[in-house]
This record gives C-alpha cells, sequence and structure tokens, in this order.
C-alpha cells in the first residue's frame, strides 16, 4: 500500500498544479485544488472536552417536622426564595390545642409556686432569738479560742522566753564575775568577803534560771488545759445554735415547698416551650435561599412528621440552590492525568451556542470505572450560574486546555502533512508547487506550532480535496478516533524534534 501511495502521491501533486494552472487560464472556471493559508502568529492550545448534566450545587428536601393535613402550600416549581420565606402550613388544629393545655398547667403551676412563698413569708419567727443568743455565745466562744491560739498564747511564750534567756544570761555573767574575782583572790588583790559576795550572786543567778526553766517547761501543759476548756465552751455553743436551729425545721420544710414549686414551674415552662416549638413546626419556611426544584405533594395531603424514624417523614419541596452549578463527567483514563482539581473548564449548553460559561474542576473521583471496556474517572466542574441561566438537567460540554503555547507561529493542522518521516508544508514557487520540510511544535485542535522552515505571513497551499493515505492521513485518522472517545486527546509531533 505504501509503494503505490509513493507512486501515486507525484501524480496527485502534479495534477493539482495542473488544475491549478488550468484555473489561472482565462476563461476558465475549474476548481482551485488548494486553498492557501497565512503563517501567523498566535496561541496554540490542547483541550479535552467531555459532555455531562448540570445539576445543582446543594439540594435540600424540605420536610415537615409536624404531621398532618397541608392546608396551604405557597410555592410553585421554578420559584425563587430566599432563607425564611414561607413555604406551607401544616394544619395547626392538635398543636394549638396542646399548647393551650400547657399554658393553662403553667398558670396553675405560678399559684401554687405564690402560695408556698407566702406560707413561708409568714412562718413564726419564735425561734429567731433564741437562734441568735446561741450564734452570739458560739460566735463568742470561737473569738476567745481564737484570741487564746492567736494572741495570748503566743505572748506568753514570748514572755517566758525572754525571761528565760534572761535568767540565762545573768547567770553566765554570774559565772564570770565570780571567776575573775576568784582570780583576784589568788593575787590578793582582793578581800574573802568579795570572793564570798560573787559567789551568792551566782548562786541566786542559779536560782532564778531554775525558777524560769520550771516555767517553761510547765507552759506548754498550762496552756493546753486553757485551750481544752475553751474548745468545750466552744462546743457547748455550738450544740446549743444546733438546738436552735434544730426547733426552726418548719421554716426549713416551708422553703422546700418554694423550692419544690418553683422546679413545678420551670417543668411547665418547658412543656409551653415545647408545645410552642410544636405549633411552629406547622409553620414550614425554606432553610435557605434557592429555587424550588420540585414540588411533591399539593394542598390538602396528610404528611408525616420528619421526625419519625419509621417513615423518614413527607418531601414537601425540593429546593436547589442555583447560584453554582456543578456538571459530572467521565473522562478517558488516557486523558485524566492532564487535568488537576482547580483546573479552569469552559463550558457550553445548547440552550446557549453562543455564549461560554466558566468553571473550575472542583472534584476528580480518587476510583475509575469501568463500562463496556471503557474506562473512565468521573470528574466534578463547579460552574457560576449568577443569573440562573444554567437550569439543572441540562447538558453540558466541559472543554479544558490541557497544553498551550502562546505567541508562536502556526498554521492549521490540515496545512501540515508529514511524510518520509517528517513535517512538510506545501509552497507555491512560480508554477510548481514545492513540500517545504517545517519543525513543528505543539499540535493543537486546530493549528500546529512552526519552530522552523516558515516566516511569519509566507502563505502555504493545504489540499483542498481529500489527503492522500499517507502518514499525515493516518495521524488524522487517529486523532479523529481519539476524539470520538471520553474526552479529547493530546497529539504528539510527527517527524523531527518538536
Amino acid at each position: 500500500m505504501r509503494r503505490i501511495m509513493a507512486i501515486a502521491l507525484p501524480v496527485v501533486v502534479l495534477v493539482g498544479v495542473g488544475l491549478w494552472l488550468h484555473s489561472r487560464s482565462p476563461g476558465k472556471a475549474s476548481a482551485e485544488p488548494y486553498e492557501v493559508a497565512t503563517v501567523t502568529r498566535g496561541n496554540v492550545g490542547v483541550s479535552v472536552t467531555a459532555d455531562g448534566t448540570l445539576q445543582p450545587r446543594t439540594t435540600v428536601a424540605v420536610k415537615s417536622f409536624a404531621g398532618g393535613r397541608v392546608d396551604v402550600l405557597a410555592v410553585e416549581v421554578g420559584d425563587v426564595v430566599k432563607a425564611g420565606d414561607l413555604i406551607a402550613k401544616i394544619d395547626p388544629t392538635d398543636s394549638l390545642s396542646s399548647y393551650d393545655q400547657a399554658i393553662a398547667d403553667l398558670s396553675a403551676a405560678e399559684a401554687k409556686l405564690r402560695q408556698a412563698q407566702a406560707q413561708a413569708a409568714v412562718q413564726p419567727r419564735l425561734t429567731a432569738a433564741s437562734i441568735a443568743q446561741a450564734e452570739a455565745s458560739y460566735h463568742a466562744a470561737v473569738k476567745d479560742l481564737s484570741g487564746l491560739q492567736e494572741a495570748t498564747h503566743p505572748q506568753q511564750r514570748a514572755r517566758a522566753k525572754a525571761d528565760l534567756d534572761k535568767a540565762q544570761a545573768n547567770l553566765a555573767l554570774a559565772e564570770a564575775d565570780l571567776k575573775r574575782v576568784q582570780g583576784l583572790k589568788a593575787n590578793g588583790f582582793v578581800s574573802q568577803s568579795d570572793v564570798d559576795s560573787a559567789v551568792n550572786r551566782r548562786d541566786l543567778a542559779q536560782s532564778d534560771l531554775a525558777s524560769t526553766q520550771q516555767q517553761w517547761d510547765t507552759l506548754d501543759r498550762q496552756q493546753e488545759a486553757e485551750l481544752e476548756a475553751t474548745r468545750a465552751r466552744v462546743a457547748q455553743a455550738k450544740a446549743s445554735l444546733d438546738s436552735a436551729r434544730a426547733g426552726a425545721v418548719q421554716d426549713e420544710l416551708k422553703r422546700a415547698d418554694v423550692v419544690s414549686a418553683q422546679a413545678q414551674v420551670a417543668r411547665t415552662q418547658a412543656a409551653v416551650t415545647n408545645a410552642k416549638t410544636s405549633l411552629d413546626y406547622t409553620t414550614i419556611n425554606a432553610p435557605r435561599g434557592g429555587v424550588i426544584l420540585q414540588k411533591s405533594i399539593e394542598e390538602g395531603t396528610i404528611v408525616t412528621s420528619g421526625k419519625s424514624s419509621v417513615t423518614q417523614g413527607t418531601d414537601i419541596v425540593l429546593l436547589g440552590d442555583l447560584s453554582e452549578m456543578l456538571v459530572e463527567v467521565s473522562l478517558d483514563e488516557a486523558d485524566v492525568g492532564m487535568v488537576r482539581q482547580g483546573q479552569e473548564a469552559k463550558i457550553t449548553v445548547d440552550a446557549f451556542p453562543d455564549a461560554t460559561f466558566r468553571g473550575r474542576i472542583a472534584r476528580i473521583d480518587p476510583q475509575a470505572t469501568t463500562a463496556q471496556n471503557v474506562t473512565t474517572v468521573l470528574v466534578t466542574v463547579r460552574v457560576e450560574n449568577p443569573d440562573a441561566r444554567l437550569k439543572p438537567g441540562m447538558t453540558a460540554t466541559c472543554e479544558f486546555m490541557v497544553s498551550k503555547a502562546a505567541n508562536v507561529l502556526m498554521l492549521p493542522n490540515q496545512a501540515v502533512q508529514g511524510r518520509r518521516g517528517q513535517n512538510e508544508v506545501l509552497i507555491r514557487q512560480g508554477d510548481k508547487v514545492v513540500p517545504v520540510p517545517v519543525k513543528i511544535g505543539l499540535v493543537g485542535d486546530d493549528f500546529t506550532e512552526i519552530k522552523e522552515g516558515v516566516r511569519e505571513g509566507e502563505e502555504v497551499l493545504m489540499p483542498s480535496l481529500a489527503a492522500p493515505v499517507d502518514e499525515g492521513s493516518q495521524r488524522a485518522a487517529e486523532r479523529g478516533r481519539r476524539m470520538g472517545g471520553a474526552g479529547g486527546f493530546l497529539r504528539e509531533p510527527t517527524g523531527g524534534p518538536g
């Protein structure tokens, strides 16, 4: 096949040149076999495309906490609501009765509380004086005990210790004086009477020390006995106080009655709060802003409570947030490696063919799926929808730009032909069509980057008829085959370094 094509190619070229010359002749109307393309400067891009279905960013199934008949359904499909807007009203008869009963119970409990408080206020105070007297005696005894421990006894100990230190110092002084006088007597400087006087002073100092030492040694026992006696008076006063307080047991009982009545009021207040909450549940408001996507019931329908663990409750409406939309597309496993989370995407829908919406990849599923021997990965794209033109269920085409060469020389893809292991373009030189080798870079969706071989503004020829079955045709066929899969493709440069 390649040999046949090698022989046929020059023939096709010659035929093409002849047709071109023929079309240049006066009075000839034959079609030009080539189209002219100009080498321009621009951006070459490779994108991946995939289709999916638009869906709201979030949806909320609005249910009722209260069961009963729907008396009012205030919204229709397509209505835009704000948080707190009325959705529906449930028949409040049962909830209103429970609320009225709770209010009545609260009134009765508050009356009992007032009665208990009045009884506690008029309770006889006959024991007040005895309690006051007992408290005074008790506090006095405690004060005496504290005075002994903190003032009297410490002062006594300080004085006794000072006396003991003084006696010890006097004895030491007397003994030193006696020794001095005895030394003078030995040298004949003093008389014996002087020695006797010094001995007498020493003996008096010893006696005084013995007396103060005895006082110091017995001080602890004396103070402890005094403390015991004072503690006994404190205990006696405390017993008298306890006895006086025991006579006021009725006061305690009445105060307990007040506490019990207060607790009953608190319980009935909680019951009123619960009943009011149940009554409020009969009015169903929008939990957030959005658009009513679906209405599941009509007025008069009996609904069950959404708090029921058995029935799960009845859906009232389906509320969707359309400020942003999501598109879930399945990309071929060969293409998913070229996209990343956060990457921008261009989104088009059939309803608005001239509009392009912007989005970003919000999530790429970590696990691929295989169906009919085709492996794909689910990619979620978040699309801005500020004017709410996009509707749930619309088919959307997402285009992800995966490779781009900016401000480069480029030609339409069909202008570049792969032959004999290299890339070529056709240039008209006089009456001839001459193939010129070129070095290409990125092969985009529509254009090919030209690195060497031609200059900006230079014109090249593109076959207007089907290209021969050569390497270029095979490359185009491969491109078409891969575009038919889930997503686009990335072309590798053919021939020469790229």
